[in-house]
């Protein structure tokens, strides 16, 4: 049972300022079961504490960050290494936990969706309506795979993608363009972030920390997806330009849960209330052709619940809500370009890096974790 590398319990416990002998020891006890170790972190360590860490923080609710990193985890040792990082921290530590989370996994995540997008969507030429928007692009040749996946659609909303209507028809193919559904620009929107490992130099070391916390949250080593393997059209879905941004913000989400049985079907859910689709719905199915029916593999599942899992704690906790402020003070601060060309995602880097820095000296007043 223990953790896929043997440095993501040291760089965790440091981060986490707890014993990392300690830690492994619990952490591999077969007999202390998950739930027991989950459900007894909730009554007796963030129960007892949620004024005390409501009061530390004023960018979340870090009470509700870790209940829902407990209960919305990926994977069941996802859970286990909350659970069992929580009774290592105990009591005094717990507020350090949650921040310690906050600042290396959850913020990180959001500012990297932020990264602003450098190519046109649907090979159109760049205008300010789709300059605007601050999301990751893919390569021309991953756009391609997965629209003949989604056969020119938004796997989403079922829109037609645009560029395509317009080629068919300059073609003489008017017949193939759909009459009964939307035409908007489209995308394909990576599903873990295309700039999870371009961050600049300045971050590096903490991005190793945001690696180990990842891969102990999702127990996926989401290093198989560095270089050219982050282009796949397992880790891609085709969508408008609109739908790509709120999913890179984790506004909405894929709900396997709603389908366990039924291979490559999800449920589109809304991550906040009064929050809509460019179609106007809440809630969708989506359902992805297998690789036999499109030659193109589907998004991977793991991937998904991956995704599911941020944007249901980051909205949860307040997180999501917390940087759209920073965004808006940014733009009222006049630190944002109005035509939409700041990389928002670098900007918030930098207050991420100060964080950080702020974090780093209060721990070294604490106490030390031993080896």
């Amino acid at each position: 049972m223990s953790l896929p590398h043997s440095d993501s319990t040291e760089s965790t416990c440091a981060v986490l300022a707890c014993p990392s002998q300690e830690f492994q020891h619990l952490y591999d006890n077969e007999r202390l079961l998950t739930g027991d170790l989950s459900d007894e972190a909730l009554r007796s360590i963030i129960g007892p504490n949620r004024t005390r860490l409501r009061e530390a923080e004023t960018r979340c609710r870090l009470d509700d960050l870790l209940s829902a990193m407990l209960e919305h985890a990926p994977h069941p040792l996802g859970r286990r290494y909350v659970a069992v990082s929580l009774h290592v921290a105990r009591e005094d530590g717990v507020v350090d936990a949650a921040k310690a989370w906050l600042d290396n996994l959850l913020l990180p995540m959001l500012a990297i969706s932020k990264a602003i997008k450098t190519e046109p969507a649907s090979s159109q030429t760049p205008t300010n309506d789709t300059t605007v928007q601050h999301v990751e692009s893919a390569s021309p040749t991953l756009r391609a795979k997965v629209a003949l996946r989604e056969r020119y659609h938004c796997a989403i909303t079922k829109a037609f993608d645009i560029a395509r209507a317009r080629k068919l028809s300059k073609e003489g193919r008017v017949g193939e363009v759909p009459n009964k559904v939307g035409q908007l620009p489209m995308e394909a929107a990576h599903i873990i972030p295309f700039l999870l490992n371009e961050f600049d130099d300045q971050l590096v070391s903490s991005l190793e920390i945001t690696w180990d916390m990842l891969r102990s949250w999702t127990q996926i080593d989401l290093r198989t997806l560095i270089g050219p393997n982050i282009d796949s059209p397992a880790n891609a879905i085709y969508m408008t330009t609109v739908e790509h941004s709120t999913f890179g913000h984790f506004e909405f989400y894929l709900d396997k849960e709603a389908f366990p049985d039924i291979p490559n079907k999800y449920k589109v859910r809304m991550s906040q209330d009064g929050r809509l689709l460019t179609n106007g719905s809440r809630e969708e199915d989506v359902e992805f052709p297998t690789l036999e029916e499109s030659s193109v593999e589907p998004p991977n599942p793991d991937y998904l619940r991956v995704h599911a899992a941020f944007a249901k704690v980051l909205h949860l906790c307040g997180a999501a809500q917390y940087m759209d402020s920073v965004e808006l003070d940014a733009e009222m601060e006049g630190t944002l370009r109005p035509n939409g060309e700041t990389d928002f995602g670098s900007y918030l880097q930098s207050k991420l890096l100060d964080t950080k820095r702020g974090v780093g000296r209060n721990r070294d007043n604490h106490r030390s974790p031993t080896a």
